[in-house]
């Protein structure tokens, strides 16, 4: 027996034999179609192009059926993506002009856009890669002869997978009763593949290449029993107590049920909102069946991403008023489009920068291209104005004070030309902005902090890095005395205060959260039952008590088993 460390993507518990999922198709590099034979490519690819559609189709229709709207919402993005015509003309190019066969073609574009997602910082689009790959994949698997093990080879034993990285697709595929649980090389809790595993209650854990090697076809193994912890060759001690966890976990599904649309109040009356992450019109689906309090994080950039050149005032203000009518009235906090040196777009020029992280982002693009933010500023007080709601504001990578009363001129400039309600608030991701608060009386509305990029920055590790993967950790003690003096700055300036990093979905992040005392805690949809059942469990004094003992303590190991602990003896981890 022994362990292997993880970053869990699903919660949950599973015990079970391995299989090794083998990816089924193989491409041949093939350039020299001759210029007589193309037509006949080209028609192959639209054929292939036709049934993949159809199919996604007839899968969002059955995973409406077993999974809900939101999870269909998935798919339903596949379609679009497929259906877009930059998207096959890119791919009918290549056989036309460079004698790409269809399959070839289709492969590379495929590819090419998955990469380009992959070099955005935004986690959120980094995941959207593994959509582009499973299109690529299910349009070719039309095109040519499929090899390897798919799910006809799925064993009879109940069996936990494994595999360097997982599509949606194949995720759907393999939800059958014997799927225990997934183990991948590639991916992140924004994954598709990851949100799909945690709607159907599957397991799901991420561990080093080098590590997966070892795990051969009916190797047992034992998911989660113990933190970011894989058991492999677990003895009958371990599978009897992963047996016993599950059944508790069953208990807890049904419990969890039991509070969704009730409020977040603590047991002595401390009211708090949760707020869900988004980052398109499709995850609203997904967002609106966990009835949370507002969005506390909605990402614009994904709409421009889907344009091929700027969007108009007209395609901006129509979005958002759509964003703000789905949303029936619950707050909506939109983030000005962050983008900039280190997520370009493709229509625009963007210098290549040797520290983008450090770079031309955020804010300090969005005043270098005013005309940019002012359309943006100026079709989100439409929306306000056409729905009759205040819309809220957030800037992104706030630094100095100058750039928050920048944002501020430019609101009221534009409220005169065409009305609206809206307030603006700083996304508090430096050191720079924590530390400084106070100063934003009167300029900021209200604060949100980026848990993320806050990490990063405070103890300078990349947060996409293998290699100091360790380092990185919300749980450390000068990240926590950040939050808290913001946050605490922050009320006495009058400012609302949330938080709207993936750090709010984790309960032990959440319990210390919730004692500095922000005010929303914004999250992915699906993490917000058990925050709430977290909330609705304790006393707001004990939660105080807990983040002033975390604050005290020398490092992120001790305060991620402090509030561990906490959590444990309310019994709150199952």
């Amino acid at each position: 027996m022994f362990n292997i460390n993880t970053v869990t993507l699903s919660d949950g518990v599973a015990s079970g034999s391995v299989l090794n999922f083998r990816k089924a198709i193989k491409v041949e590099e093939t350039k020299d179609v001759p210029k007589d034979k193309r037509g006949i490519e080209r028609k192959e690819l639209e054929e292939s192009l036709l049934v993949s559609l159809n199919e996604i189709n007839c899968l969002v229709d059955e995973v409406r059926k077993s999974l809900g709207d939101d999870k269909a919402s998935i798919f339903e993005c596949h379609a679009d993506i497929i259906s877009d015509e930059e998207f096959q003309n890119d791919m009918f190019s290549l056989i036309d002009e460079k004698g790409y066969s269809a399959a070839y073609a289709a492969s590379v574009i495929a590819e090419q856009n998955a990469l380009e997602m992959e070099e955005l910082d935004d986690p959120y689009f980094k995941e959207r890669a593994a959509d582009f790959r499973d299109i690529g994949q299910r349009i070719v698997s039309h095109l040519v002869k499929e090899q390897g093990c798919g799910e006809e080879n799925f064993p009879p034993h109940k069996a936990v997978v494994v595999a360097e990285s997982l599509t949606p697709g194949e995720t759907i595929r393999f939800y059958k009763p014997n799927l225990l649980g997934f183990i991948v090389a590639k991916g992140g809790k924004n994954s598709h593949a990851a949100i799909l595993a945690r709607s159907i209650g599957v397991p799901a854990v991420v561990v080093s290449e080098n590590m997966l090697s070892l795990l051969k076809d009916d190797t047992p193994v034992v998911l989660n029993i113990e933190n970011n912890t894989l058991i492999v060759n677990p003895d009958e001690k371990t599978i009897e107590k992963a047996e016993n966890i599950q059944v508790l976990q069953e208990k807890r599904r049904i419990r969890l049920k039991k509070i969704k649309g009730k409020p977040a109040v603590t047991k002595d009356g401390h009211l708090f909102k949760l707020y869900a992450n988004s980052g398109s019109m499709k995850d609203l689906a997904s967002v609106k069946t966990e009835q949370p309090d507002g969005i506390g994080l909605f990402r614009t950039e994904f709409l421009f991403m889907e344009q091929s050149s700027l969007p108009n005032e007209e395609i901006q203000a129509a979005y958002y008023t759509k964003v703000l009518e789905t949303l029936e009235g619950k707050p909506v906090i939109f983030r000005l489009l962050d983008i900039g040196g280190d997520k370009p777009l493709p229509y625009l020029q963007h210098p290549e920068e040797k520290n983008p992280f450090l770079g031309w982002r955020g804010i300090r693009f969005l005043l270098d291209n005013e005309e940019i933010l002012r359309t943006q500023i100026r079709s989100m007080l439409i929306a306000s104005d056409t729905t009759h709601q205040i819309v809220r504001i957030m800037v992104p990578m706030v630094s100095c004070i100058a750039e928050m009363q920048a944002v501020q001129k430019i609101i009221e400039d534009e409220k005169k030309l065409v009305g609206g309600n809206a307030i603006a608030g700083m996304m508090v991701e430096t050191p720079a902005a924590a530390m400084n608060v106070l100063n934003y009386k009167g300029i900021s509305h209200f604060i949100s902090i980026g848990s993320n990029d806050l990490t990063q920055y405070t103890v300078a590790v990349d947060r996409e890095s293998e290699v100091l993967r360790k380092l990185y950790s919300e749980f450390h003690p000068s990240v926590l005395q950040l939050m808290y003096k913001a946050v605490t700055d922050a009320r006495e300036a009058g400012m609302e205060t949330g938080i709207c990093g993936e750090f709010a979905g984790r309960i032990e992040g959440a319990a210390i959260l919730a004692g500095i005392g922000f005010d929303e805690l914004s999250m992915s949809a699906g993490a917000i039952p058990a925050v709430k059942e977290i909330l609705r469990s304790c006393n707001f004094v004990d939660l105080q008590k807990l983040t002033q003992d975390v604050l005290a303590l020398p490092d992120a190991e001790s305060v991620y088993n402090k509030a561990h602990t906490f959590l444990e003896e309310q019994g709150l981890l199952l």
